[in-house]
């Protein structure tokens, strides 16, 4: 079978669509990647969502990203070749795990995808992982395992929004997988960009502001004072705690330049996912990054800067699956194990209390055909 795995992240700076073949090993299984960034108006409606929203605007919102996902996912398959099944993420717009009772909540109708496509959507990957007492993220880390897992241990790091840390354990190793978000990724370097820039960029481009600017050492210090760095694993975190409205009140308060800000933005993300790294993760001398912020070659120094006892690598140039696929293929191979009934073990990543299937199935027009191969897998 052929799945394509359809991801927007917190970053909301559009869909990455990746297809994994499923019949080899997930290391040898990715075929492709198609991307598209959110359309101007639909960007600032995603931006906007992590303020109050409305039942009304929501549900607008719902359709029109589900007619973004069945926009991309019709150009994938068109570029990439015909696929088995769709898996999707969807956009996060709500994630309070740890409220009373706790949440997450990702939208972008399934059915415009199903209905574009004629596939069967296997999507809302996280809300029963939530059910059952876990943090409902980080969720990749185990196809991280699949795909990465050495004879030594081994990190990974997806930098994307949010920076999500996975410790993989040797081949020989009996200690289990490790993982969690470590805080800010991109999202506060980005909003930074957009307020320096009057909306007319979105992120800091080869990570030449940053590298402009000088790390302002008294902000950076309160800055690191924030409450989701001392919390322990397992923990997960999203735009609830980091946001554009955090950097607008950081920036009210700046003394210094603009690029001094980005510059001091960079060494946060770079600074707290060393230091969770250290106080979390058992030994291992190589990290793997993803994600965008793999591509910013100031935060990549950064980050070997504060890792000095480790080798920090790209992980794109180290496996050759291109970093904005990793988290889309993810939802692909999460999408079979649903489809499966695989109920995965994810108590020392999510916290969650027992095995459980993640997704729910909204049959396509291939459903009776579908339900035939898995039946005869």
């Amino acid at each position: 079978m052929r799945a394509l795995g359809l991801m927007s992240g917190t970053s909301a700076d559009g869909v990455d669509a990746a297809v994994l073949d499923c019949d080899v090993t997930p290391a040898r299984g990715y075929a492709g990647l198609f991307s598209q960034a959110f359309a101007a108006p639909l960007l600032e409606m995603v931006l906007a969502a992590n303020g109050p929203l409305g039942v009304e605007q929501m549900a607008i919102l719902d359709r029109q990203l589900g007619a973004c996902y069945a926009e991309v996912a019709v150009a994938a398959i068109h570029k990439l070749g015909p696929v088995d099944f769709i898996a999707l993420h969807g956009q996060t717009i709500r994630h309070q795990p740890r409220a009373v009772p706790g949440f997450t909540l990702q939208i972008g109708s399934a059915a415009d995808v199903a209905i574009a496509t004629g596939l069967t959507v296997v999507h809302d990957f996280r809300r029963a992982d939530v059910a059952a007492g876990g943090e409902g993220a980080p969720l990749v880390p185990p196809f991280h395992q699949r795909l990465f897992q050495a004879d030594q241990p081994r990190l990974v790091l997806n930098l994307g929004g949010m920076a999500n840390l996975t410790w993989i354990p040797g081949g020989d190793d009996s200690r289990a997988l490790q993982a969690f978000d470590t805080g800010p990724g991109n999202v506060l370097i980005d909003a930074a960009v957009r307020i320096l820039s009057g909306g007319e960029a979105c992120c800091d481009l080869d990570g030449k502001l940053a590298a402009a600017g000088k790390v302002q050492a008294l902000p950076l210090d309160q800055w690191l004072k924030h409450p989701y760095f001392r919390q322990s694993p397992p923990k997960s975190t999203g735009r609830e705690s980091f946001d554009d409205r955090l950097v607008h009140q950081w920036w009210n308060d700046w003394k210094y330049s603009g690029a001094d800000f980005v510059a001091t933005l960079t060494a946060l993300t770079a600074i707290t996912v060393a230091d969770a790294l250290r106080k979390w993760t058992p030994d291992a001398k190589e990290l793997l990054v993803f994600g965008g912020g793999a591509e910013n070659p100031t935060l990549m120094r950064e980050l070997q800067s504060a890792l000095p006892e480790l080798q920090v690598h790209n992980g794109s140039e180290q496996s050759g699956i291109p970093s904005q696929a990793l988290e889309a293929l993810a939802f692909a191979w999460l999408g079979e194990q649903c489809l499966r009934g695989k109920a995965l073990a994810y108590g020392q990543v999510t916290g969650v209390r027992e095995p459980v299937v993640l997704g729910n199935i909204l049959p396509g027009r291939n459903w009776l055909e579908l339900l035939s191969r898995l039946a005869h897998a």
